[in-house]
């Protein structure tokens, strides 16, 4: 999940990291029930300002900042030009769900096709100059949800002692699944990032916090 995190980092600090850090591989194929996973940074800014609801889903469907613990704000994200996309002017942003699936594996795993959600809805948090982002992505089923979770953990849990990619499994659940993943370079070296699922809806959210209890905040926030 990191490039998520690139753009919360990018935004925050002038150009560092969003879920997973795309560019991983150019192999993916779209199908009937599959998004298409364009290169990063392929897609042009939009013109029109996005909302920030996207469908039926509002900033209230998502951690609050005291959910992700002492210390975390809303933050607006006014959006990134090589990332081609707008915020909303407020902490919450509809997202293209296309645009988003670009960005959820992180650089040095191997990704894998994803099912596309219906809708996604973005919130950007910051404590100090650690920045935080939740993503919630709505499907239009509880078989393409559970797919998309399942599929994307099982990612995640492969990457784990890659040579490319300094990334641990700390929890795992039928549900939930927690991760660190740690950089060499930048200002938010240690990320602790999460996926969660329930019914028609995957939550993920990843905070830049090198403490202790950036795991169990994570956990907390989607439980």
């Amino acid at each position: 999940m990191a490039d998520l995190a690139w753009r919360a980092a990018a935004t925050l600090t002038m150009g560092v990291i969003s879920f997973g850090l795309a560019g991983c591989s150019d192999d993916r194929q779209a199908d009937s029930s599959s998004a298409a996973l364009p290169p990063h940074g392929a897609s042009a800014v939009p013109t029109d300002l996005p909302g920030s609801r996207s469908g039926d889903l509002g900033p209230e469907h998502l951690p609050t900042p005291d959910e992700l613990g002492r210390g975390w704000q809303y933050r607006v994200d006014r959006g990134n030009a090589e990332d081609g996309y707008r915020g909303s002017g407020e902490p919450a942003t509809a997202r293209e769900p296309q645009s988003v699936l670009a960005a959820i594996t992180p650089l040095g795993c191997r990704p894998a096709r994803l099912p596309q959600p219906r809708s996604a809805l973005e919130v950007t948090y910051a404590r100090d100059e650690l920045p935080g982002v939740g993503l919630l992505l709505r499907f239009d089923d509880e078989a393409s949800a559970h797919r998309f979770f399942s599929t994307h953990a099982r990612v995640l849990e492969r990457c784990v002692g890659s040579r490319h990619i300094d990334l641990l499994v700390h929890e795992r659940r039928e549900s939930l699944i927690v991760t660190t993943r740690t950089e060499q370079l930048g200002r938010t070296p240690v990320w602790a990032e999460g996926m969660s699922y329930n019914g028609t809806d995957v939550m993920l959210v990843a905070i830049a916090d090198p403490s202790q209890h950036s795991v169990r905040s994570v956990v907390e926030a989607l439980t």
